[in-house]
């Protein structure tokens, strides 16, 4: 079945199926997978886009070990932020722009989920993440 979708529903979508994939079933389970696999195919440039740069990952690790010890609002906090102000724009715009790329239309060809495959213990919530492709 081919779907035509933004990037953010594919996502979403994709986030649906790894919450079903532990279900019992073979062939529920063949299906599940082969669309993860496309899905993240399709997707691999914008996650490889958001990732946040190693410098980045530093400071918010220097952050977190503050607020740990310290609270939110330290003094130290706002000094770090205030010496990485370059860094944290620089996020901060990488964010902008993956939300961006969310909104582009895109199209997959996915494999439909049989509602007869369905496992017997799934439960509407998980449903709705992957209702999309369910025939």
């Amino acid at each position: 079945m081919e779907i035509n979708a933004k990037k953010g529903e594919f996502v979403e979508l994709a986030n649906g199926l790894y919450k079903v994939q532990e279900l019992k079933g073979k062939e529920f389970g063949l299906v599940v997978s082969k669309n993860i696999k496309t899905i993240q195919s399709s997707l691999k440039e914008l996650e490889d886009a958001s990732q946040p740069s190693a410098e980045f990952k530093k400071l918010a690790i220097q952050i977190q070990e503050i607020v740990a010890n310290e609270g939110d609002d330290s003094i130290k906090i706002k000094s770090l932020e205030e010496e990485h102000k370059e860094l944290i724009e620089s996020r901060k715009q990488q964010i902008a722009d993956i939300q961006l790329t969310l909104n582009e239309e895109i199209k997959l060809e996915l494999f439909p989920i049989k509602e007869n495959i369905l496992p017997e213990d799934i439960t509407g919530e998980q449903i709705l993440g992957i209702d999309k492709i369910i025939e």
